[in-house]
C-alpha cells in the first residue's frame, strides 16, 4: 500500500514537472519583436538567475532616468563654467565603455534555438501517454538546429568581401606624400614667379592639405588605408558582375596606392546615372581626395549630392570640401541641407552637433558671425552632455571659439579660449602631438600681439618642438617657427637665443630654396638687425650686403621675365 502511494505520488510530481518544462519551452521559444536590447543584455549577464518582476524594472529605470538627468545637468553646468558636483570626469568615460561593450553581449537567437533541445533532451525520456504535443514541439525543434547550423556553415563557406592588403605601407605612403610635396613646392614657386595667382591660390591650398597630412602621417595613412577598402566594398555594389580578374587587379591597385582604373569606373558609372551612381560619384571623390586633387574631389561630391541629396555622408564631404577650398557660397547650403536633415532624425545626436559646428565654423569663416554664435552654443551643449566637458571634440569647439573671438578683435578673451583649448587636446592627445600645431601657433601669436612675449617665446618653441618631430628638421613650416621663436627672443632681449633660432631657420631655408632666395635675404636682414643690436656692426654689414644683393637680383629677375613676355608678346602681334 506504501509502496502504490509513493509510486502514485512520483508520477503526479513528474506529470507537474513535464508540464512546467512545456510552459518555460513555449516562452523561451516564442521571442516577440518587442524585446529591447537592453532586455536582451540583462537576460545574457543573468543567465543563470531570475529576471526582476516587471514593476521592479519599472522602479529601476525610474532610478536611472533620474540619474541620468542628474548627470545631464552636471555636465551642462560644466560646459557653461561652472563646477560639477561628484566626480564626473571618473563617471563619464566608464558610462561611456559601458555602453560601448553591451552590443557584444547581446544573445544570438540562433544560439537560443539550439541550445533548447540539448537542455530537453538532459530532462530524460517522456513518458508515451503524457506529452504527445511535446513531443513534437521537440523533433521540430531538433529539425531546426541542423538546418541552422547548415547556414551558418554555408555563410562561413562563401567568401568575403576582398580585403586591402596594405602592400601601400605607411613608409611608401609617407614617401609619396613628401614628393606630392616637394612637387607642389615647385609648382607654388612658378606660380609666383609666372604673377598667376588662380594656380598659386589653388597650388597654396593643396600644398597645406599635403603638409596636414604629413604632420598627422599615422592618422592620415589609417583614413586613406579605410577609403580604400571601402572604395572596394563599393565596386562591389556598383559592378556586381565584373570578373574575378578584374576585380584582382582593382584590389591589387588600390591596396598599392593606385587609383587610376577605380576612379575610372566610379566616373562611368556616375556618369550613367543609375542606381548605384551617388555611391560611385562618392567613392570616385574620396580617392581623388586621396590623391590630394582637390578640386576633382569637390566635383565628384558635388554630383553625389546632386543625384542623392539626402545622404548626410555625401553633404558633409562636399560642404567640408567647398570650405577647405574657401567656396563658402557653395559650402554653406550643403551644410544648412546637412543640419537640418539630420535634426529631422535625432535633435540631441551627436553627429548632429558636429554638423551644426561645420556650418557655424562655415559661417565664422565667410564673416557672417552672428549666425555661428547660436550654432556653437547648440553643438557644444550637445557635446558636453553627451561625451563629457574635456572630450576632444570640445577641445577643437573651443579653439574653433576662440578663433571666432579672434576674428572679432576680442584678444583678451581669445587667448584663455585658445588656453582651454590647449589644456583639452593636450589632455586628450599628448604634449607633443602634432594636432596641437594650430592652436599652439594661434595661442603663441596672440600672445605676441598682447606683448606677452614670454609667453609667446615659450609657445613658439613647443610649436618647434612639434614640427620638427611631425614634419622633419628641414622643413619649411619649422624654419617659420623658428623665425616666429627668434622674434619673441628679441623682444626679450634674449639676442643670443635669438641668433640661435635665426640661424636655425637659415640653414633650413637655404636648403629648401638654395643661397640666393629672397627667404633666405629675409632671414638674413633679420639676423643683420640682431647684430647691430648686439653692437657686431661688421657683421651686420655683411649679412646685410647679402641680403641687399639676393634682393637686388630678385627684383632684377622679375624686370627681365616682364621684358622678355613684352617682347614675345609684340613679336606674336
Amino acid at each position: 500500500m506504501d509502496t502504490t502511494l509513493i509510486a502514485a505520488i512520483a508520477a503526479a510530481a513528474l506529470v507537474l514537472v513535464l508540464l512546467l518544462l512545456r510552459k518555460s519551452s513555449r516562452k523561451e521559444s516564442e521571442p516577440t519583436i518587442e524585446t529591447t536590447s537592453e532586455q536582451e543584455v540583462e537576460s545574457s549577464v543573468q543567465e543563470d538567475t531570475e529576471l526582476p518582476e516587471p514593476e521592479a524594472d519599472q522602479e529601476e529605470a525610474v532610478a536611472e532616468e533620474k540619474a541620468d538627468e542628474q548627470t545631464d545637468a552636471e555636465i551642462a553646468e560644466s560646459a557653461a563654467g561652472e563646477e560639477p558636483a561628484g566626480d564626473l570626469d571618473e563617471e563619464a568615460p566608464a558610462a561611456i565603455d559601458e555602453v560601448d561593450e553591451e552590443p557584444a553581449q547581446e544573445p544570438s537567437m540562433e544560439a537560443d534555438v539550439q541550445e533548447e533541445p540539448e537542455q530537453a533532451e538532459t530532462q530524460g525520456p517522456e513518458p508515451e501517454d503524457e506529452a504527445p504535443p511535446e513531443t513534437d514541439e521537440i523533433e521540430e525543434l531538433s529539425e531546426t538546429a541542423p538546418e541552422a547550423e547548415e547556414t551558418a556553415e554555408a555563410e562561413a563557406e562563401e567568401e568575403p568581401l576582398p580585403c586591402v592588403v596594405p602592400t601601400l605601407t605607411i613608409e611608401i605612403y609617407e614617401t609619396r606624400l613628401r614628393e606630392r610635396e616637394a612637387q607642389q613646392q615647385e609648382a607654388l614657386a612658378k606660380a609666383i614667379a609666372e604673377q598667376d595667382n588662380i594656380t598659386r591660390d589653388h597650388v597654396q591650398i593643396e600644398l597645406v592639405a599635403v603638409t596636414d597630412r604629413i604632420a598627422l602621417l599615422e592618422d592620415s595613412y589609417k583614413e586613406e588605408m579605410q577609403w580604400r577598402q571601402a572604395a572596394l566594398e563599393a565596386l562591389e555594389t556598383i559592378a556586381p558582375d565584373a570578373d574575378e580578374d578584374t576585380i584582382k587587379s582593382l584590389q591589387e591597385e588600390l591596396s598599392s596606392g593606385e587609383t587610376v582604373q577605380a576612379e575610372k569606373l566610379f566616373q562611368e558609372v556616375a556618369d550613367n546615372k543609375g542606381d548605384n551612381a551617388a555611391l560611385a560619384a562618392f567613392h570616385g571623390g574620396r580617392l581623388a581626395e586621396a590623391r590630394v586633387d582637390l578640386y576633382q574631389a569637390l566635383e565628384r561630391y558635388q554630383q553625389a549630392v546632386e543625384l542623392d541629396s539626402d545622404n548626410s555622408e555625401y553633404l558633409k564631404a562636399a560642404g567640408v570640401m567647398a570650405r577647405k577650398l574657401y567656396r563658402y557660397r557653395d559650402a554653406r547650403p550643403l551644410l544648412e541641407k546637412l543640419v537640418e536633415l539630420l535634426a529631422s532624425r535625432d535633435a540631441d545626436s551627436v553627429e548632429l552637433a558636429l554638423a551644426r559646428r561645420e556650418l557655424g565654423y562655415t559661417y565664422a569663416l565667410s564673416g557672417a558671425l552672428k549666425q555661428a554664435g547660436p550654432l556653437y552654443k547648440q553643438a557644444m551643449k550637445t557635446i558636453a552632455d553627451q561625451l563629457g566637458p574635456d572630450h576632444l571634440e570640445m577641445g577643437i569647439s573651443w579653439n574653433q571659439i576662440a578663433e571666432l573671438q579672434e576674428a572679432k578683435g576680442q584678444y583678451d578673451q581669445a587667448a584663455p579660449t585658445y588656453s582651454k583649448a590647449l589644456v583639452i587636446l593636450e589632455k586628450e592627445l599628448g604634449p607633443d602631438h602634432p594636432g596641437l600645431d594650430h592652436v599652439l601657433e594661434k595661442l603663441a601669436g596672440l600672445n605676441a600681439e598682447l606683448e606677452e612675449d614670454e609667453k609667446a617665446a615659450e609657445l613658439f618653441g613647443r610649436l618647434c618642438t612639434v614640427r620638427e618631430k611631425s614634419l622633419g628638421a628641414t622643413h619649411p613650416k619649422l624654419a617659420m617657427a623658428l623665425q616666429n621663436l627668434a622674434e619673441a627672443y628679441r623682444l626679450q632681449g634674449q639676442y643670443e637665443a635669438a641668433e640661435e633660432s635665426y640661424n636655425k631657420a637659415l640653414a633650413i631655408m637655404e636648403a629648401n630654396h638654395g643661397k640666393d632666395h629672397p627667404a633666405v635675404a629675409a632671414v638674413l636682414q633679420e639676423l643683420a638687425k640682431l647684430c647691430f643690436r648686439q653692437k657686431k656692426n661688421e657683421e651686420g654689414e655683411a649679412l646685410q650686403k647679402r641680403a641687399t644683393e639676393i634682393f637686388e637680383q630678385s627684383i632684377q629677375g622679375q624686370e627681365d621675365d616682364i621684358t622678355e613676355d613684352a617682347l614675345n608678346l609684340k613679336e606674336k602681334e
